[in-house]
C-alpha cells in the first residue's frame, strides 16, 4: 500500500472517530446529563457544558476543572462517602463508581447529583489511567422523597395532638414552620405572623428564661438561646417542663411544654415539635380568690341578666351566658365584635355620649334603654347599666355593663297602651306575678298570680294600695333588712343588680324571686309608671347553689378543692371557738411523686393521685374533710380530734400510703408522704392554721421525709412526744 493510500485510510479513520464522538455527544446532550473525563495521572479533567450548567456555571467560569473543583462544590458531609466509593472503584473492587451527593449551585442552594463513572484504561501494572462518567441532576426526585418523609412525620405529629393542645414545629434553626389552631388560641398570633418569621423563644417570658439560661453559660460566658437550650434537652427524646408563655396581647399563660425531635425519612434531623397544654386555669387560685373577694365572679357567671366586660375601645372582653342568650350569639362570636356593631343605629349616639361622660369623669355610671340587633336580625330592647372600672391611680381600665332584656316588658307596655283589656287577659294567664304601678308606688293593676301570692286565694283586690304595704323584698345577703322599694320606682336607679339575690316575703316564707321592670310612657314619651314582673326562681337558685358546690370539688380526685377547704377550715375554727372541742389540721405532701410524672407521664401521675385520694378518703371518718390543695398536696380537717389522736390517724395514713402501689405498664408505682399536724385554736384565722400545719409538714421533710410530725400542744413547736405512738417509735 502506498503512503498516499495509508494517509487516506488514516484520515478516513479519524473522520469516523470524529463522527462517532459527535454522535455520542449528541446522545449525552439529549439525556440532559453532564459528562466528564479524568486523566488519573495528570488530574486534568474535561467536562461538557451541561456538567457546568447543572451547578449554574459555564465551563469558562470553572476552568481549570480538576478533581479539586468537585471537592469545592460538593457538600462537606458528602465528600468522605464519595471519596470512599471512588477509592473502591480505582482499586478494582467495584465495577463502577456511583455516588449520590449534594453540590452547591452558583445561586447558593444545594442540589442533588447522581454521579456515575468507570475506569476505561489501565496501565500494564493495573493502575487506572483514564476514567469517564456522567452527572445527572436528581434534585426533584430526591427532594420529593425527602418531602414525603418530612410530610409524613409532620402530619403524624399534628394528628397526635388534639386541637386543645398548642402544636408548634420548627426547622433545625428554630424557624417556625407549623402553628396549629391550639397555638393560635393559646398565644393570640395568626399563623401568618409566625410561620417562617419567628423563633419560638419569642413566646417565653424573658425574665423567667434569663434565670433559667444563666447557669447554662459556657466557659466564655456565652449564654445559649432559648431554642438552643430547650432543644438540647430534647436531642434524644421528648422533654417536658412548665413555662410561662407570653401572649401577643401581653397576657401570661402557664403551660406544660413537651419538645420532641423531628427526623426525616432518612434519619436526618428536620427540626422539633413542641406541644403546649395551657394549665393556667389550674394555677389561678389566687385570681379566683381575688374575684371572689370582689363578689363579682359568681354574680357575673350566674346572674339572670346579661353582663359584660367591655374594653375602652368598645370590644367585648368577656360575656356571661345570659347575655349570649339575650343577643343570640355564642361567646366566641361576641368576643370577635364590639358593642357598637350590635347597637341599633338610632341609639348609638346617645350611648357613646354617655360613654364619653364616664371617661371624662362627669358621671360614675349611666343607665339607658336601648335597642340591640340580635343575631337573627330581630330587635332586642335592653335596659343598660354601665360603670367604669379604674386603676388605683385613676386610669380607666374597662367598663362593666349590665344588660336586662326588657323586650317582653317593652312589648307588654305597647300592648297596655293599645289594649288594656287584652293585656289583662294575657297577664292573668301567666304564672309570673305582674304589677302595674304609678311612680308614687300605688298599685294600679295586679294579675291573678300576684293577687293569689301576695293576698291569698279569695282575698279582696289590693288595687290602689301602696306597694310598700303589700310587697316586702329583701336579699339573700341581708334577709332581715327589707329593701326600700322607692328606689325601684326611680328610672335612674341602679337596682338591676339585685336580680341575683332577691327574696319575696310570702307569709312566713322567703321566696327567691327575679324582678324585672318596664317603664310606661305617656303620649309625650315621659315615664309615668312601671310594670313589675316578679318570677319565682326557686329552682334556678337551687341549680346555682349546686353549681357553686361543684366549683368547690377537685375534678380529678373528687375531693374538696382549695376553695372548699378554706371554707370548711373557717367553719372548723368557728366551731372550736363555739364548742370548745378539739380539732386538728393535717397537711400531707407526697414524696417521690415528681419522678412518676417525669418518667411515666401525667396519666400515671393522675392515677396515683386518685389512688392516694381514695386511701385518704377511706382512712378517716365521714365527718372529716379531705381536700386536695393542688399538685401533690393534700389536707385533712379532723373535727373533735386531739393532737395525740390525730398523730395516730396520721401514722395509719402514712402506713397506708407506704404500702399503696398501682400497676402501670410493666411495673408498680408507689409514693411516700411527709405529714404535718397542728391544732386548730379558737380565734386563729385560716392562714395561721394553714401555716402551723405546713410548718410541721416542712419539718417532716427536713427530717428525711416519709414520717409524721406533730406540733407541740403547748408552745406550737414540735411535739416532744411526736416520735412516739402509744409508747412505740413513730412510723
Amino acid at each position: 500500500m502506498t503512503p498516499q493510500a495509508t494517509l487516506l485510510d488514516a484520515q478516513a479513520a479519524l473522520q469516523a472517530l470524529a463522527e462517532e464522538r459527535r454522535r455520542l455527544e449528541m446522545v449525552i446532550d439529549g439525556t440532559g446529563m453532564g459528562s466528564w473525563e479524568w486523566n488519573c495521572r495528570t488530574d486534568q479533567m474535561q467536562v461538557n457544558e451541561r456538567w457546568a450548567q447543572i451547578v449554574g456555571y459555564t465551563r469558562e467560569e470553572l476552568a481549570p476543572i480538576t478533581p479539586e473543583t468537585f471537592l469545592q462544590l460538593a457538600h462537606p458531609d458528602d465528600v468522605a462517602q464519595s471519596n470512599a466509593l471512588l477509592r473502591e472503584h480505582l482499586a478494582g473492587r467495584t465495577a463502577q463508581y456511583e455516588s449520590l451527593c449534594r453540590m452547591r449551585h452558583k445561586d447558593g442552594r444545594w442540589i442533588w447529583v447522581q454521579d456515575r463513572g468507570r475506569v476505561y484504561e489501565w496501565d500494564a501494572q493495573g493502575r487506572p489511567l483514564r476514567m469517564a462518567g456522567a452527572h445527572a441532576d436528581v434534585s426533584d426526585l430526591q427532594n420529593a422523597r425527602q418531602d414525603v418523609a418530612d410530610t409524613r412525620q409532620r402530619l403524624q405529629a399534628v394528628v397526635d395532638a388534639s386541637d386543645e393542645v398548642a402544636v408548634i414545629a420548627t426547622d433545625v434553626h428554630g424557624v417556625v414552620n407549623l402553628f396549629n389552631t391550639g397555638a393560635q388560641k393559646l398565644l393570640g398570633y395568626s399563623p401568618e405572623e409566625v410561620i417562617g418569621r419567628v423563633n419560638p423563644g419569642l413566646f417565653h417570658d424573658p425574665h423567667e428564661m434569663h434565670d433559667y439560661l444563666l447557669p447554662e453559660a459556657d466557659a466564655d460566658g456565652r449564654v445559649p438561646s432559648v431554642f438552643e437550650a430547650l432543644t438540647a434537652r430534647a436531642a434524644t427524646g421528648t422533654w417536658s417542663h412548665q413555662w410561662t408563655f407570653v401572649r401577643k396581647d401581653g397576657g401570661h399563660r402557664q403551660v406544660r411544654l413537651s419538645i420532641s425531635p423531628l427526623n426525616g425519612g432518612d434519619g436526618q434531623r428536620l427540626g422539633y415539635v413542641g406541644m403546649a397544654v395551657d394549665i393556667t386555669p389550674l394555677l389561678e387560685v389566687r385570681e379566683q380568690a381575688h374575684l371572689a373577694a370582689e363578689k363579682f365572679a359568681g354574680a357575673f357567671n350566674s346572674a339572670a341578666l346579661g353582663m359584660a366586660l367591655v374594653s375602652l375601645e368598645g370590644r367585648w372582653l368577656d360575656v356571661n351566658d345570659a347575655l349570649c342568650g339575650i343577643l343570640g350569639y355564642t361567646r366566641a362570636e361576641l368576643l370577635e365584635i364590639d358593642f357598637q356593631t350590635l347597637t341599633y343605629p338610632d341609639d348609638l349616639d346617645a350611648d357613646l355620649s354617655m360613654v364619653g361622660d364616664l371617661l371624662a369623669g362627669r358621671r360614675d355610671h349611666y343607665h339607658m334603654t336601648k335597642r340591640y340587633l340580635g343575631k337573627g336580625g330581630h330587635l332586642v330592647w335592653g335596659r343598660l347599666s354601665v360603670s367604669l372600672v379604674r386603676a388605683p391611680h385613676g386610669e380607666p381600665l374597662h367598663f362593666v355593663s349590665q344588660i336586662q332584656d326588657i323586650t317582653a316588658q317593652h312589648q307588654s307596655g305597647q300592648q297596655l297602651r293599645e289594649s288594656a283589656q287584652r293585656t289583662r287577659v294575657t297577664l292573668d294567664a301567666v304564672a309570673d306575678m305582674v304589677l302595674s304601678l304609678d311612680l308614687r308606688g300605688r298599685i294600679e293593676y295586679a294579675n291573678v298570680a300576684a293577687s293569689r301570692a301576695l293576698a291569698g286565694e279569695g282575698a279582696s283586690s289590693f288595687t290602689g294600695s301602696l306597694i310598700q304595704d303589700v310587697v316586702e323584698l329583701t336579699t339573700e345577703y341581708a334577709p332581715r333588712s327589707p329593701l326600700e322599694l322607692e328606689v325601684l320606682l326611680d328610672p335612674d336607679s341602679n337596682a338591676v343588680d339585685l336580680h341575683s339575690d332577691l327574696l319575696l316575703s310570702v307569709g312566713a316564707h322567703l321566696l327567691p324571686v327575679d324582678l324585672t321592670r318596664a317603664w310606661l310612657r305617656d303620649d309625650e314619651g315621659e315615664i309615668n309608671g312601671a310594670v313589675w314582673v316578679i318570677r319565682d326562681v326557686t329552682q334556678q337558685r337551687a341549680r346555682q347553689r349546686e353549681a357553686r358546690h361543684l366549683a368547690e370539688v377537685d375534678p380529678l380526685t373528687e375531693l374538696t378543692n382549695r376553695r372548699g377547704f378554706e371554707a370548711h377550715l373557717q367553719q372548723a375554727i368557728t366551731r372550736v371557738a363555739r364548742t370548745g372541742q378539739s380539732a386538728s389540721l393535717m397537711f400531707i405532701d407526697l414524696d417521690n411523686f415528681k419522678p412518676i410524672n417525669d418518667n411515666h407521664g401525667h396519666l400515671a401521675g393522675d392515677a396515683m393521685l386518685w389512688a392516694v385520694a381514695n386511701a385518704l378518703r377511706h382512712g378517716v371518718r365521714d365527718s372529716d374533710v379531705v381536700a386536695r390543695l393542688g399538685g401533690d398536696e393534700f389536707a385533712v380537717i379532723l373535727a373533735g380530734c386531739s393532737l395525740r389522736r390525730a398523730r395516730r390517724i396520721g401514722t395509719d395514713l402514712l402506713h397506708s400510703l407506704q404500702v399503696l402501689t398501682i400497676p402501670w405498664d410493666a411495673t408498680r408505682l408507689g409514693v411516700g408522704a411527709s405529714i404535718g399536724i397542728a391544732a386548730i385554736h379558737p380565734g386563729m384565722n385560716v392562714d395561721a392554721a394553714v401555716a402551723a400545719a405546713d410548718a410541721q409538714c416542712y419539718r417532716a421533710k427536713a427530717l428525711g421525709r416519709n414520717n409524721v410530725q406533730v406540733e407541740d400542744p403547748v408552745h406550737g413547736g414540735p411535739d416532744p412526744l411526736d416520735s412516739l405512738d402509744d409508747g412505740g417509735p413513730e412510723q
